[in-house]
């Protein structure tokens, strides 16, 4: 089942709270980082959407089975009913955004990655061209997410999808936008009401 956080649901307000109180915490080396509309875009469109965990693991093996390593969701992302490049775009948004957000609000699950051999995103990072061992998931996540946000950028264009300028500035400026996520998790791990919701997706 897909589930879908009502616009005038309190959770909605709460994210929106957060990433307000973090825009205006954080530090922003960039000026055009920044921008109200990835204000929005992380409360609305990860936030909100990754509340519940169908949205979170929602690309899937050719065999229906969702993933949750980054390196099998390249690459071996579906996603039934669409063309081979909306498909793509999907795929690297998805990527963006889930690195973005485990990177921001759940860091300590790469703890599990790095004790976990069998994953595959404990034993791969892709530098250009090639796979190569890495030590600490965390570099690969940063590296993952700002790489998928600039092929979204970049399969954005050529579809003419209004989103590819904010992929790109996410890519430009994803370490920055990693850090404010941060701040978002310090903002709702002081909110009571936070706490539930947690639970359902740690």
């Amino acid at each position: 089942m897909t589930h879908e956080v009502p616009e005038g649901h309190p959770l909605r307000a709460l994210f929106r709270e957060a990433t307000g109180w973090a825009f205006r915490q954080g530090t922003f080396p960039a000026p055009e980082a920044r921008d109200a509309r990835l204000q929005s875009y992380l409360s609305d469109e990860i936030l909100a959407r990754f509340l519940h965990v169908d949205r979170l693991y929602r690309i899937r093996d050719a065999r229906g089975r969702p993933l949750a390593d980054v390196a099998e969701m390249l690459l071996e992302g579906e996603t039934p009913g669409i063309s081979p490049d909306q498909r793509a775009l999907g795929v690297q948004r998805h990527v963006g955004d889930y690195t973005l957000f485990i990177l921001g609000l759940f860091p300590e699950s790469l703890d599990r990655i790095r004790r976990d051999w069998r994953r595959k995103d404990s034993v791969m990072m892709q530098v250009g061209g090639l796979v190569v061992p890495f030590r600490d998931p965390g570099d690969y996540y940063l590296q993952a997410g700002r790489r998928a946000y600039e092929q979204a950028a970049e399969l954005g264009r050529e579809q003419g999808v209004p989103e590819a300028p904010l992929f790109a500035k996410l890519a430009r400026h994803f370490p920055t936008y990693s850090q404010v996520m941060n701040l978002v998790r310090m903002y709702l791990d002081a909110t009571p009401v936070f706490e539930e919701s947690k639970r359902i997706i740690s």
